[in-house]
């Protein structure tokens, strides 16, 4: 019995390892590809319809890069995984973390946070287990003692690296006869970049779209070559969506002095203040005059409400611009032009939501699922592809079930596998004590009847010796003491 529980057997040959590539296209909103005719983006329509598909996916806040790239791959919500922006404050290391920094984004402290990610997870599976990188935003470092591999570090702060080349590695990497990967992560850095520059309803992004799905269409071409379509199941998805940033500019300088407060960057959608001593009821006051902006404390009911508060990364103060504007402040570069933004509540700003495509031998063909996913339900979905156990995650296979052909297994742990022998042992043993109520019941109704039977039969035919026989009322007292009395004494 145990060991048919416990038992994974023999290491499983390569090619019966589960093989995955999830491909992170930023900043693709989850209405854009209703934009285009079907052979504007034949390989984004071969994926949606030869796969599965959802409504949207309910990204976290801030809804930016680094944040929910990290929810994708560990399943947390920034104030569990501690990548609460894109740059950000550790006091507890006395330094700043800032996206662009090729050296930050190899250094575990930054990353390391406790927690297990999903090349962690992927191994620790059966078989031959190892992860490929190819440009994962805070995906390129040890986390829980595991680095995937990675494209080599003169490359990995280079964004313009051609996606023919990204997808390369990963095939590479998969294809390796020495040391092969199961799971490939593959970032694509449009339509975000387009934009930014020009606006989500620009012709530059439907170009920048296109340009992704050739690069989705080398990636077809490369696993047909290699006999790998139809043995790797493939998952496709966004980390936020778009808006026009039109409305203008909120100079937060102009309602509160710059020498009350530090922070990180000079401008942003979701802006963290740092107040001096002393000065953070000033600074909370002040805010209040800015229009345009919603302002936070730390101990805010709606930073709870957003998973964004039980985190030492997220500043005393957290300022949010309204949807289409812009934070700034008098340190901010006055040449600055940005025509498309993200990172407001994606629950008050639905363009901010992502889209999801699924495909492979694990999903069904041609399915939309008609509710959205949470962003933290992908990790919990690798999980279930590359069937390792998922670490304690804030996300839930109850949407993500219904893309898949086969629905998951209950998971047996060994905790529940506890509960449930407990819930069995008990339940037996009260089965047996019933049964043996009942059974020494009948027994014991049987025996009394019997031996009034045998009394009654000794009393009929004299052979009874009863004591009471040398008391005066001795009959009397006898029959008082039967069912039925007797004349023979």
């Amino acid at each position: 019995m145990w060991s048919s529980i416990f038992d994974h057997g023999e290491a499983r040959p390569i090619h019966e390892s589960p093989k995955l590539i999830v491909i992170s296209v930023d900043g693709f909103r989850f209405d854009f590809l209703q934009r285009f005719s079907n052979q504007d983006i034949p390989n984004f329509r071969y994926f949606t319809e030869h796969g599965a598909s959802v409504k949207y996916v309910k990204n976290v806040f801030p809804s930016v890069t680094y944040p929910n790239h990290m929810s994708i791959i560990s399943g947390l919500y920034p104030e569990n995984h501690g990548v609460v922006h894109n740059s950000f404050r550790d006091e507890y290391l006395n330094d700043t973390f800032e996206l662009d920094s090729m050296f930050q984004n190899f250094d575990s402290r930054w990353f390391d946070n406790g927690h297990e990610v999903i090349y962690s997870a992927n191994s620790k599976g059966n078989g031959v287990r190892e992860t490929g990188s190819a440009l994962w935003p805070g995906g390129l470092t040890t986390i829980q003692g595991v680095q995937p591999r990675t494209i080599g570090r003169a490359f990995s702060g280079n964004i313009s690296l051609p996606y023919n080349t990204r997808v390369d590695y990963v095939i590479n990497w998969l294809t390796d006869k020495v040391r092969p990967i199961n799971l490939g992560l593959l970032y694509f850095d449009e339509p975000d970049e387009a934009g930014h520059k020009f606006g989500p309803d620009s012709p530059e992004v439907a170009q920048a779209i296109q340009k992704v799905d050739a690069g989705l269409g080398y990636l077809r071409q490369r696993l047909n070559e290699t006999n790998l379509l139809d043995k790797v199941n493939i998952i496709i998805t966004s980390d936020h969506g778009m808006i026009a940033a039109d409305k203008g500019f909120v100079n937060i300088d102009k309602c509160i002095d710059s020498q009350w407060y530090s922070s990180v960057g000079t401008w942003n959608t979701v802006f963290f203040i740092y107040p001096q001593k002393g000065y953070q009821g000033k600074v909370l006051d002040g805010l209040q005059n800015c229009k345009n902006i919603y302002t936070y404390s730390k101990d805010n009911e709606q930073l709870k409400k957003m998973h964004f508060q039980k985190n030492s990364r997220i500043a005393p103060i957290v300022l949010e611009a309204k949807a289409g504007y812009i934070i700034t402040t008098n340190r901010t570069p006055r040449d600055l032009v940005t025509k498309g933004a993200h990172g407001y509540d994606p629950e008050k700003v639905q363009e901010m939501r992502p889209f999801f495509l699924a495909y492979g031998p694990s999903f069904k063909s041609n399915f939309t699922h008609t509710h959205p996913i949470n962003i933290v339900d992908i990790y919990p979905l690798m999980c279930e592809i590359l069937s390792v156990e998922a670490a304690p995650n804030n996300g839930t296979l109850s949407e993500v079930k219904e893309l898949l052909i086969t629905p998951p297994a209950e998971k047996l742990s060994l905790s529940n596998l506890k509960e449930k022998l407990f819930e069995t042992t008990g339940i037996t043993f009260f089965v047996i004590i019933v049964l043996s109520s009942l059974v020494g019941g009948i027994y014991c109704i049987g025996a009394v009847r019997q031996s009034r039977i045998t009394a009654r039969k000794r009393r009929i035919f004299g052979r009874v010796s009863s004591p009471l026989r040398a008391f005066p009322d001795a009959r009397a007292l006898l029959q008082s003491d039967d069912d039925e009395g007797s004349d023979d004494l």
